[in-house]
């Protein structure tokens, strides 16, 4: 596509909390790719999940929240999330508040952008709050996207560079319409994660040269959660990875404490809350998918 750079094809890490690719021995394969330059301030990644034959069908992935809205394209079966099947081809996937299962089996082929957490909004011409949820938006609900038509010249790209290459060109072309998110959103963002969740909402506020009640509208209107739940969010990835770190190293009440809660009771009610799982019941997981090593 002229006037468009390749995206960067070597950044085959895995897909956010998906497994990197290399550790998949199922025949899932799960890849992140780097947005071109003039994207990097507003997208995360694009991505693709696949089936390419061979084992057994993985079963289920866990898709944490990040606080981060996608878009979602589907050219393989129906999917399954939540237990539910879900219709269509092409979707927004809301920031969500809680943990959401996918299962995986041998016709999965999915293509997204991930965006960072607060910057979708200039892309998607819609409030953050009117897409949050555990469900997937409909790609025909927000007509003036036109993922359907994107889904379709996706669909006939001949290889991945070039449906990557399509994406970017498409993104590229709703930039030139996206005004910067407000530093003072920028601003809390990036505290909130150098604090990995843990400053006070309070203490964020007196760094603001506004009020509390502005920094709400901000959040709903640019990440779709209040700036509390995004912080709690924070603080249970935060603790998941010090689980996958550690394993049964160390105990739980001292992943407790390092994720900065003073109470056990408060650690496992958000952790449940977030993920489904129980810290306890999580480093089971983490151990029967990694091994007991991790």
């Amino acid at each position: 596509m002229s006037g468009v750079s390749q995206p960067d094809l070597t950044d085959n890490i895995g897909i956010g909390n998906f497994r990197p690719a290399q550790a998949v021995t199922t025949g899932l394969t799960l890849e992140r790719y780097a947005p071109g330059a003039a994207l990097r301030p507003y997208v995360q990644c694009y991505w693709q999940a696949r089936w390419r034959g061979g084992g057994e069908p993985a079963g289920m992935e866990l898709l944490h929240p990040d606080g981060a809205t996608g878009l979602l394209f589907n050219f393989g079966g129906a999917l399954e999330r939540n237990g539910e099947r879900v219709h269509g081809d092409c979707w927004i996937d809301g920031p969500k508040r809680r943990t959401a299962r996918l299962a995986v089996g041998d016709t999965l082929d999915l293509l997204g952008v991930r965006f960072l957490p607060g910057m979708a909004f200039g892309f998607v011409g819609e409030a953050l709050s009117a897409l949050t949820g555990g469900k997937l938006t409909p790609g025909d609900a927000l007509r003036r996207l036109k993922l359907e038509a994107l889904h379709e010249r996706l669909w006939q790209a001949p290889d991945l560079a070039g449906r990557l290459a399509l994406l970017e060109a498409y993104l590229l072309a709703r930039l030139r319409h996206v005004e910067r998110a407000p530093q003072s959103l920028v601003s809390s963002l990036d505290w909130l994660r150098r604090q990995h969740g843990q400053g006070s909402i309070a203490a964020l506020v007196d760094e603001m040269p506004f009020g509390q009640r502005r920094l709400e509208r901000l959040f709903q209107h640019h990440v779709g959660l209040s700036p509390k739940r995004y912080a709690r969010l924070l603080r249970v990835a935060h603790s998941r990875e010090l689980i996958k770190q550690s394993g049964a190293a160390t105990s739980l009440t001292d992943t407790a404490f390092a994720a900065g809660y003073f109470d056990q009771s408060h650690f496992i009610h958000d952790f449940k809350a977030v993920t489904g799982f129980t810290p306890g019941s999580y480093l089971d997981h983490v151990q029967r998918r990694y091994g007991a090593s991790i």
